[in-house]
């Protein structure tokens, strides 16, 4: 190949990839090192039901780190707790649990997806100062799209409260970082609901990718058959 044939290449792979760039979702995140499998959103009411999580950790001296996550592909909630987020003298049941949206509409948008609740109880089933962990915990929810990019807001009963919200990667998954427990839900600031999707938001983009990989091989073979046939007519 020519150094010419070398540069017209290039140029064609700058291009694939602005488009690419430009195309993506704003609210996408990065490419990872793998595939993201993402099956449909669940839905409370619908069938299957979403499903729920709770984690026990017995007595000890020190709260130890934690999880809890339901067991959707990519989960719809999660949660972590540092060391020390609790008073662990009597055993600790953390839960997530998908609840009836309430009357109460978010200031900053409308519900996608399920609302949830997360709480911790001791042994007797009397809260731990339910709505006041020691720590920050971390929130991770799924919403139904990223674009736009959902907030997750937090109810106490009363208001909702909108959090600062970072995307957490494979599926529309957000995270925020809480003081407080209660109940949680990802909320579309576009004001429009979003219909739940196999994808995870995923597809258009890998469509785009796929469709301009198959574009850049197709130019690369005929360039090569060019300088083939003006090499066998010299």
């Amino acid at each position: 190949m020519t150094a010419r044939r070398g540069w017209v290449v290039i140029l064609i792979s700058v291009v694939a990839l602005t488009l690419v760039w430009r195309f993506l979702p704003a609210g996408s995140p990065p490419i990872y090192d793998g595939q993201c499998i993402a099956n449909p959103y669940l839905t409370l009411g619908g069938s299957p039901a979403p499903q729920a999580a709770t984690k026990t950790l017995p007595a000890a001296k020190t709260f130890p780190a934690a999880d809890a996550f339901t067991g959707e592909t990519p989960p719809q909630a999660q949660i972590l707790i540092e060391a020390g987020t609790f008073d662990n003298s009597t055993p600790v049941t953390v839960s997530i649990t998908p609840v009836p949206a309430p009357s109460v509409k978010p200031p900053n948008g409308i519900i996608e997806g399920n609302v949830y609740r997360f709480s911790a109880v001791n042994s007797s089933g009397t809260e731990l100062e339910p709505l006041s962990p020691s720590l920050a915990v971390f929130i991770i929810l799924r919403a139904l799209a990223s674009t736009p990019a959902p907030v997750i807001d937090r109810f106490n009963g009363t208001t909702w409260t909108p959090l600062s919200t970072q995307n957490a990667g494979c599926g529309n998954t957000f995270e925020v970082t809480s003081t407080q427990l209660g109940d949680f839900a990802a909320v579309n600031p576009g004001g429009t609901t979003t219909t739940p999707a196999a994808s995870g938001g995923g597809i258009p983009g890998m469509a785009i990718i796929g469709a301009l990989a198959i574009l850049l091989i197709i130019v690369v073979a005929v360039l090569f058959s060019l300088d083939r046939r003006r090499g066998a007519a010299r």
